[in-house]
């Protein structure tokens, strides 16, 4: 068994908190292999949505994982949200990195209105979280830009060639170097909500952990 951890690259001229997360968890690997109970492997993706699925669908068979985590920031949020569903939509507020725009443009032509995330017991993670002090929710909504993006990839490309990973989305707050740097991320939301990266990264060690627990059962 493997699991494989996504983030994301700079875009809207700032960091990415996710970026900094899989940096840190691939420096972490002996701990998460230990909660997981599977080996990790981790990636940073591009924030382009011209390329993003193909790499993601290159990693996915190289890797083979039998879960997959996707994590990408979400400025204002304040707490680690697992998202329960994508929906078929591109529509970004903001361009991607590399300059390209999408307003109310399907992720999928013909595609299903939404795919439901597969990650095992995501209201039993949350509550591990929140009993650990670190705040988290369910969230029903992925928004319409690349992590939505890539999560429906994802599903859809499980449900249509029968691989057997699980998978769901992990939105984290920003950082508060970012906030402190006033990158545009969080300049738009006024006092702006954050996490700190150690805070960030021992939430998914425990999200492994419960997922691994969900196993043995």
């Amino acid at each position: 068994m493997t699991v494989l951890i996504t983030g994301f690259g700079p875009f809207d001229g700032g960091s990415n908190a996710s970026q900094a997360l899989v940096t840190a968890l691939s420096a972490q690997t002996d701990r998460l292999r230990a909660a997981a109970r599977a080996g990790i492997e981790t990636l940073v993706l591009p924030v382009d949505t011209e390329t993003v699925g193909d790499l993601l669908a290159e990693a996915v068979e190289r890797v083979r994982p039998s879960r997959l985590l996707l994590t990408g920031q979400a400025a204002g949020r304040n707490r680690l949200s697992l998202e329960a569903f994508a929906t078929n939509v591109r529509n970004f507020s903001v361009p991607d990195a590399a300059g390209n725009n999408a307003s109310n443009l399907p992720v999928l032509d013909n595609g299903p209105e939404r795919h439901a995330a597969t990650w095992p017991d995501p209201e039993g993670a949350v509550a591990a979280l929140n009993a650990a002090g670190i705040p988290a929710e369910i969230s029903q909504d992925c928004g319409t830009h690349l992590c939505n993006q890539m999560l429906y990839l994802a599903l859809h490309a499980a449900e249509e060639t029968g691989m057997s990973y699980s998978a769901t989305f992990l939105h984290v707050p920003l950082l508060p170097e970012q906030v402190i740097a006033g990158e545009p991320a969080a300049v738009r939301h006024a006092k702006c909500a954050y996490m700190p990266l150690d805070m960030t990264a021992r939430g998914v060690e425990i999200i492994l952990r419960h997922s691994s627990s969900g196993d043995a059962a």
